[in-house]
């Protein structure tokens, strides 16, 4: 089990607005990716489970719960710069 100090735990907390993952389409951020996990390292914080990622990296399947569809996410700033490009 990993241990986390009180500053990790504040960081993981502090999600900025311009560190967020959005869906192309509608903007939304409740999209996940499909991955791997290495179900035996895993850290519990208040109820939730953070487990390490253990596959290749990135085979591009994300779904927009949203949508209700696959997605191509975008980082808020990429998103904010298309939607003004494509108005």
């Amino acid at each position: 089990m990993i241990r986390l100090t009180k500053q990790m735990k504040e960081d993981m907390r502090k999600i900025k607005e311009q560190d967020l993952i959005v869906c192309q389409d509608c903007g939304e951020t409740d999209i996940v990716e499909k991955m791997w996990v290495d179900t035996n390292s895993y850290v519990s914080i208040d109820g939730d489970a953070y487990y390490k990622y253990g596959g290749d990296e990135d085979d591009g399947q994300y779904w927009c719960n949203k949508c209700d569809d696959m997605c191509h996410p975008l980082h808020i700033s990429e998103y904010n710069e298309y939607k003004k490009e494509n108005k």
